[in-house]
């Protein structure tokens, strides 16, 4: 029988996402029944990674709670700083993740935040990658304690575990453009635009934050000016349908032949994904277009949509309304699970775009 380190060799090899996610599965298992504290550790840490960087996350919100109680569980791991250090890790992808799902309540993600501080604190770590996490979460929750946490982080030093200059300046953007500074969110995209600081995803998601924001406040023609530039990075990548959902917001007043191939491409990651807040963000912007198509009379020849799609009798007997009423409703679905966990209408109100035929200016 093969060795653990064996196991962590050949599941390194294979494909990202699913195949691995699955070799992972078993390994866990196989540790589980030796009862080997060590690799029931570092198997779940791994199958939590890889659900965070190569998944939708969703199986990093099972596994997550797994590799929290065996670490406070177990004496030796909690006096190990290598183990305390990679579940401070976990921690700081989880404290992201968790808002997506919106069956994980506030009281569990504050209780998650909580463990998350104790922990950066008792490791002598900055505060920066709290605060910022925190302040994006609350950015949709309540924006008197998202405005506490935003001006604490940017006080803050970054360290080995903060985000870079790159999401540090990301996240300001983010946090002026939701209070309409206009001037300061361009002035902190500065020195992504230029070049200056890269990370991850940037300058894509930049580019994104202001497409939406202009987007939703009905200025279509700005948002235009910024698609271009995350367009082909988000077309048929599952981790940016809500990327595809804000540009098929967008097409929906500009260009619906160009609006309904974003939508056929990226359907069935739609249909693929489990994770709720990138199915919701695509949903808004499917409904936005089905509902423009609607409004036109629009005849949708040329929408594709496989055959175990509950959409699929719609779209051969060419029913736009009914297409649109159905989206609509899914869409409404989420947004109201996400505002009851909230306690909010924000992302009720994202069901809306400006519907006035003269562009609005901002």
């Amino acid at each position: 029988m093969a060795t653990f380190e064996q196991m962590q060799e050949s599941f390194e090899q294979l494909e990202r996402g699913t195949p691995r996610l699955n070799a992972m599965r078993d390994a866990i298992h196989e540790a589980d029944r030796a009862q080997n504290l060590i690799w029931q550790f570092w198997f779940r840490y791994d199958y939590l990674r890889e659900s965070i960087f190569c998944g939708d996350r969703y199986y990093a919100m099972i596994i997550f709670p797994e590799l929290l109680s065996l670490y406070e569980n177990t004496q030796m791991l909690r006096e190990s700083k290598n183990f305390s250090h990679y579940m401070l890790i976990a921690f700081r992808w989880i404290v992201e993740a968790a808002p997506e799902f919106p069956q994980i309540s506030r009281k569990e993600i504050d209780s998650y935040f909580r463990k998350f501080k104790r922990m950066l604190l008792e490791q002598g770590y900055s505060l920066s990658i709290y605060d910022s996490k925190r302040s994006l979460f609350y950015l949709d929750v309540d924006f008197s304690i998202a405005a506490v946490s935003f001006y604490r982080f940017l006080e803050e030093e970054l360290d080995s575990v903060s985000d870079g200059k790159g999401l540090w300046y990301n996240h300001q953007v983010q946090f002026y453009l939701t209070t309409g500074d206009l001037e300061r969110a361009e002035k902190a995209a500065e020195p992504i635009f230029s070049g200056k600081v890269k990370a991850n995803d940037i300058p894509y998601t930049t580019y994104h934050k202001f497409c939406s924001y202009y987007v939703y406040h009905g200025n279509y023609a700005k948002a235009l000016t910024y698609a271009p530039h995350f367009e082909n990075y988000a077309d048929g990548n599952p981790y940016y349908m809500d990327y595809i959902g804000t540009l098929m917001s967008l097409y929906a007043r500009l260009d619906l032949a160009k609006g309904i191939k974003a939508f056929n491409r990226n359907y069935p990651l739609y249909m693929a994904s489990k994770n709720p807040w990138l199915r919701s963000h695509f949903l808004f912007g499917t409904l936005h277009l089905f509902e423009r198509l609607a409004a036109d009379g629009t005849v949708p020849e040329c929408i594709v949509v496989p055959k175990e799609s509950p959409l699929y009798t719609m779209v051969q007997e060419e029913n736009v309304k009914a297409l649109a009423e159905h989206i609509y409703a899914e869409a409404k679905d989420y947004a109201m699970k996400f505002d009851a966990r909230n306690g909010t209408d924000h992302y009720t109100l994202r069901l809306e775009i400006p519907r006035d035929k003269e562009e609005k200016h901002v």
